[in-house]
């Protein structure tokens, strides 16, 4: 059973529509779990509908108190593998607004079978981008925001996120994992960016992670959530703006890492070991150690405008 897990606040706008091409999906051996980080508009309203019509298949809870976006997602699933749905073998992350193509689930799971052995997994794909009302903008985001989506070892991931989180799916080994890390005592996630990052982390260091070719949904933009290229000029105009938003970016980064480092060290293989700890020293490096060892570590984003940039600014 595939676990659908959606985090959603005031989505009144588009959940009918996202939550009816769950439905319409071609793979029926899924249950949805619904956490509402303390709408205030009709979205609970809107939802209680889906779960009269689909109780055995929709599930609706309301946080006590806002966890924010990565923090819902991260007890969504804390509370679907351990109480709500302990059976799930593979969980799934939707946001509230976009728009399921209909065989995603039959698609990913393929590829996360194929891949996993028995070790943690994930599997990730591209979206098309579309405007408010679904139409088409760019058939892939990879191309629009020219990210490299074959560079998933960790030491591209420790860097750069390359997942878009509605496209994600895991296995329970990954979860089983990220659970037993929270066991130890330690406070969960204080400095994970977001979930889809995490649970990549998870899998390119302790299993596999792998590409579900094509798009897999269609990723809605509105407001100020519009994406799209920049030359050289104006990416590096932009960031020369905010730079010290942008060390601050990276600072994190590292700061991910070395929680990722606390929590998985002990199980990580010795090479993916070495890796994060060299990340990690960034922070206590000089202007040219910084620099010496971006570049031997392949510490890189996607593309030679980012990549430079990075080595300015780092």
């Amino acid at each position: 059973m595939i676990a659908i897990i959606m985090g959603v606040y005031n989505g009144e706008k588009y959940i009918k529509e996202q939550i009816g091409s769950i439905i319409a999906g071609d793979c029926k051996d899924w249950k949805l779990f619904i956490f509402d980080d303390g709408s205030k508009d009709n979205t609970e309203n809107i939802v209680k509908e889906f779960v009269r019509s689909y109780p055995d298949k929709i599930y609706f809870e309301k946080n006590r108190e806002n966890l924010g976006a990565a923090g819902n997602f991260f007890n969504g699933t804390k509370r679907v593998k351990a109480e709500l749905a302990p059976e799930a073998e593979y969980f799934c992350f939707s946001d509230q607004d976009d728009v399921w193509v209909e065989d995603k689930l039959s698609r990913s799971l393929a590829k996360i079978k194929e891949i996993e052995g028995g070790r943690p997994a994930l599997v990730f794909s591209d979206v098309a981008i579309t405007d408010r009302n679904l139409k088409v903008t760019a058939d892939s985001y990879f191309k629009a925001e020219k990210v490299d989506n074959t560079k998933i070892a960790l030491n591209y991931l420790l860097m750069e996120n390359k997942f878009i989180g509605g496209t994600v799916m895991v296995n329970k080994a990954l979860v089983d994992a990220e659970l037993k890390a929270e066991e130890k005592g330690l406070l969960p996630h204080k400095k994970a960016k977001m979930h889809d990052w995490w649970f990549g982390l998870i899998a390119a260091g302790l299993g596999r992670v792998g590409e579900v070719k094509g798009f897999t949904e269609y990723y809605r933009q509105h407001g100020g959530n519009v994406v799209g290229g920049e030359t050289f000029g104006s990416y590096f105009i932009s960031r020369i703006s905010k730079l010290k938003e942008i060390r601050q970016r990276i600072y994190q980064n590292i700061e991910q890492a070395e929680e990722f480092l606390s929590y998985f060290g002990d199980s990580l293989p010795p090479d993916k070991k070495r890796i994060t700890k060299e990340f990690v020293k960034l922070k206590d490096r000089g202007f040219i150690g910084r620099r010496v060892s971006l570049i031997k570590n392949r510490f890189f984003k996607s593309g030679f405008i980012r990549n430079i940039a990075l080595l300015i600014f780092i």
